[in-house]
């Protein structure tokens, strides 16, 4: 990576040397996003033909240098570049740690060319969500009367392939789009599903072929509980964890290897509700929300840490899946099979488990919709009574009182997710909405359509969005879209000088969209001499970014005292 210089004295030429980029690359990764400039200082030769003037030459690649008017150096910029941190993957039901959290940027700015979707397609019937790892989309859908698992590619929607899994009968009440409510998962090489009859697949990411499967119901005498399965398979550690829903011992662990039984354990009736994996206090479980209270065991054998029965009965269906915030543990049901929210707090002492109840109501009431834990509080869709529709509740209430901050009607059955501390929610109808996760009151940041022609039979939303590489995904039951509202990449325009020792440096967006007052605020300036210094040890400039029609100007930036320079423009995880 190098810049040739222009003088009056005619060509000189320097390059970065490798061994600097790959310590740049090093460096920087890390930063969601950065903009990064190198300049170097060279002492003048005698006899060069350089003037004293103090005028500019150009440097191709865009790069420019000055000379200053009876100095005996000269500053070269070599290059500037940017640096955008590749995003996470969403490989399963409520990402990558199960907690409906994603580390990925999205921008603020919800106008524009962002509101048009990278692609959109018709991919009826089901009720599940998506999978998003390594390039592809998995999730399931109905063809000829049969429940397939179906991959697409995440750039463009075209399908990779489809692997018919099980029958497609319902128990009905839906629509006419009923269909699989129970999302892949991909781990340790392979995509796993558990069909609505509780048949577990093992399948090939490339091509869709079965590498192995297991019939439950035929071998552990596993029961289809009413309106099929919806749980999703959880994986984590070598081990796929699930409720088999079988007379005795029904909590179990399957390896993904070969598909045969870890462990199992607990006799817990089956629901709907996915199982979470989560430490608290510094312990890992796997944590079941199953027909009579909450069940935590060890993920490493299934032994019973600590086990609560819920405040009302169980009744017909619970989808939403436990919650934890430190060391509460949520969950809730339907209002209209009597059941409501409730929250317990699990405590250890001397190696004893205990978990008490701290609160529960039946004004805060969901089907399946599981919400998402942000310093004490929970965001998430619930409804109760006329609520309980597609003009469900955007609600925000604090997880260890169960008090309600505000609501928002209008937000329907699907699913709300955080983005890098934004609320990003997918409502019934179809329209992604950006929210700040306020505690104080409800601030909406940014709205649009995602998925068209929303109908109650054949065209809903009921499950969450899908956050992979700054990609928003989102499913009805009958259309995927997708949306890339990552931030563009920072970069550095050409610099140039004020005075002998001062620069002006300008940062503008790589794809040429103006920069909002709201993302310069978070961003700082560093500066460095030695490019294999850690970050903390660059130096943060206090000089003020100013913003003008779009762009970034940052003055009086000192760039003496040394034969190397280095500056970064950089924004926060």
């Amino acid at each position: 990576m190098g810049c040739s210089v222009y003088g009056k004295a005619g060509l000189c030429h320097l390059d970065v040397s490798e061994s600097i980029k790959q310590t740049a690359v090093a460096s920087f990764l890390q930063m969601p996003a950065a903009a990064f400039v190198i300049l170097w200082r060279k002492k003048l030769a005698a006899g060069t033909g350089l003037g004293d003037d103090s005028s500019y030459s150009r440097m191709d690649a865009g790069a420019t240098f000055r000379k200053g008017p009876g100095a005996r150096c000269i500053w070269f910029l070599l290059v500037w570049m940017s640096f955008t941190c590749a995003g996470a993957d969403w490989p399963q039901f409520r990402g990558l740690n199960h907690d409906g959290i994603s580390t990925d940027r999205v921008t603020t700015n919800w106008t524009g060319a962002v509101t048009n979707p990278l692609w959109r397609v018709h991919l009826p019937n089901a009720l599940c969500s998506l999978a998003v790892s390594g390039g592809k989309i998995y999730t399931q859908a109905i063809r000829e009367n049969r429940e397939v698992c179906v991959a697409l590619t995440a750039t463009n929607g075209v399908e990779l392939w489809a692997t018919p899994l099980d029958d497609a009968r319902y128990d009905g009440g839906v629509g006419y789009d009923d269909g699989p409510r129970s999302t892949p998962a991909v781990a340790d090489g392979g995509v796993f599903v558990l069909t609505s009859y509780l048949k577990l697949y093992r399948l090939d990411p490339t091509d869709g072929t079965v590498v192995w499967q297991k019939d439950l119901v035929g071998l552990y005498r596993s029961v289809v509980i009413a309106w099929q399965n919806a749980a999703s398979p959880l994986v984590a550690n070598g081990l796929i964890y699930l409720n088999a829903s079988t007379p005795t011992n029904s909590l179990m662990a399957l390896r993904t290897s070969d598909g045969s039984l870890a462990w199992r354990g607990q006799n817990e009736g089956m629901t709907h509700s996915t199982p979470v994996l989560a430490t608290i206090h510094g312990v890992p479980q796997v944590i079941f929300a199953t027909h009579y209270g909450i069940a935590s065991v060890d993920p490493t054998n299934g032994s019973l840490f600590w086990r609560i029965n819920y405040p009302f009965g169980y009744n017909t269906s619970l989808g939403a899946s436990p919650v934890v915030c430190d060391d509460v543990v949520f969950i809730c049901g339907g209002r209209a099979y009597g059941m409501g929210s409730v929250a317990y707090q699990a405590s250890l002492s001397n190696s004893v488990w205990r978990a008490t109840q701290l609160w529960s109501a039946n004004t805060t009431a969901a089907h399946w919709m599981t919400p998402v834990c942000r310093d004490g509080h929970l965001f998430g869709h619930f409804g109760i009574f006329g609520f309980d529709s597609a003009n469900a509740e955007l609600t925000c209430l604090e997880a260890r009182t169960g008090t309600v901050k505000w609501r928002m009607a209008g937000f329907g059955r699907a699913g709300a997710v955080l983005a890098n501390d934004q609320l990003v929610s997918l409502t019934e109808r179809g329209e992604l909405v950006l929210v700040k996760p306020d505690t104080n009151s409800y601030v909406e940041l940014g709205r649009f359509r995602a998925i068209l022609n929303y109908f109650p039979d054949t065209n809903k939303c009921w499950n969450g969005p899908a956050v992979s590489n700054g990609k928003v995904f989102a499913r009805s039951s009958a259309f995927v879209a997708a949306f890339d509202l990552s931030p563009s990449s920072l970069k550095f325009e050409p610099p140039h000088f004020t005075s002998v020792d001062k620069l002006a440096l300008t940062v503008s967006a790589a794809n040429g969209a103006p920069l909002t007052s709201n993302r310069v605020a978070s961003m700082e300036l560093l500066a460095g001499t030695n490019l294999a210094d850690s970050l903390s040890q660059w130096i943060k400039l206090t000089n003020g970014l100013a913003l003008t029609n779009g762009r970034v100007r940052i003055d009086n930036v000192d760039s003496s005292g040394h034969p190397r320079r280095y500056f970064i423009v950089k924004e926060p995880d």
